[in-house]
């Protein structure tokens, strides 16, 4: 009787134990003093995109150094072509131009305004959906009468230093950006010291003592423009 009970004690047992193949997960059972093998977890890094291309639009001022209160407001357009090679410094090429902005009177100027700035930005949070940086640039600027030739605009540039911040909301490949800029343009040297070069662009008999080399005293001003960003 005793070994009908405990035969009966052990088919029990043994069949709530067992189990059909498939019924359960395989796990990797280490040997006593061993560590368990576990196979690598291999995480893709996300693309780095390095170039970008943009395109803004935005308003400058510009006032001569001379007289400050003579300010011009201009609608300018501009296109961008970056490339950051380090994780914060990024080069920009950044091509502009625009006509004289529309008076408190409605009065439309006649003039327009063209740039080449190649600039160096730091940007401080590369990889987050919020970004801003500082920025440093320098290139050509001029400011011309409406229909200017080739000539008169090739005669027309003047140097230009350019300081500013920005703001930029990522996602994956496209940007808003907001930047504000302070534009400094140097005096415009000529060769011929009878004349002196205006804002307008034209040419007027230097006063009396005027400085040898300094025709015109330079501009000062400053400039925003909101632009999208492509990243490739």
């Amino acid at each position: 009787m005793k070994l009908r009970v405990i035969a009966a004690s052990l088919l029990v047992a043994s069949t709530a134990y067992a189990q059909a193949p498939g019924d359960y997960e395989t796990e990797q059972i280490a040997a006593p003093g061993m560590a368990p093998v576990v196979a690598p977890v291999v995480v893709a890094a996300p693309a780095v995109r390095r170039w970008s291309v943009g395109l803004g639009f935005g308003s400058l001022e510009l006032a001569p150094h001379v007289a400050p209160d003579a300010t011009t407001e201009f609608d300018v357009g501009q296109i961008y072509l970056r490339y950051r090679p380090w994780r914060h410094l990024e080069l920009e090429l950044a091509l502009g131009g625009g006509h004289e902005a529309e008076g408190d009177e409605g009065y439309v100027g006649g003039r327009e305004v063209s740039s080449a700035v190649l600039a160096l930005r730091y940007r401080f949070n590369p990889a987050r959906k919020w970004n801003w940086w500082l920025m440093a640039g320098m290139g050509s600027l001029a400011v011309t009468r409406e229909g200017a030739s080739d000539e008169e605009r090739e005669a027309a540039h003047q140097s230009t230093l350019q300081f500013g911040a920005g703001i930029e909301r990522r996602w994956t490949r496209f940007a808003l950006q907001f930047e504000l800029r302070a534009v400094g343009v140097a005096p415009h040297e000529i060769d011929e010291m009878t004349v002196k070069v205006e804002p307008t662009g034209t040419m007027q008999p230097l006063p009396p003592n005027s400085e040898p080399g300094r025709a015109n005293d330079g501009m000062k001003g400053g400039s925003f423009v909101f632009s999208g960003n492509y990243y490739f």
